[in-house]
């Protein structure tokens, strides 16, 4: 079987060849994560919608959940400045009771967050621009 190295070039690799799939039916296509036994793996693909009416399908997803949340529409993608970092809220999940936000960090990766932590970073950010 494959080392992580070569599962990682494997996935570059799957997305590169799949972006011209992604291109014709005008979609997002990622690779996700790498199951694997002695013999076989399997390779999760997320197919997502690039815009829905004229934005991008993650800001539209981001402001479809807002609500459930409290959680002002113009939050999605604002700098929140946290523990010396900067973070991103860019998607919820509703069916995660306890950490249903998630948050890109400029360290490139993301994060969960609770509710609670996106609330109070919002208003930290609130105060700091008064």
């Amino acid at each position: 079987m494959l080392t992580n190295l070569q599962f990682k070039s494997f996935r570059q690799e799957a997305e590169n060849a799949l972006q011209e799939i992604a291109k014709k039916y005008d979609v997002n296509i990622k690779t996700g994560s790498i199951k694997y036994t002695s013999n076989s793996f399997n390779v999760d693909l997320q197919v997502t919608k690039k815009e829905v009416n004229g934005i991008a399908f993650e800001q539209a997803e981001f402001e479809r959940y807002c609500f459930l949340y409290g959680i002002p529409k113009n939050a999605y993608n604002k700098e929140l400045n946290m523990n010396g970092k900067k973070y991103y809220p860019i998607s919820f999940k509703p069916k995660a009771s306890k950490y249903p936000v998630i948050v890109k960090c400029s360290d490139g990766n993301n994060y969960k967050w609770e509710i609670t932590t996106l609330v109070e970073a919002i208003r930290r950010a609130t105060e700091n621009i008064k």
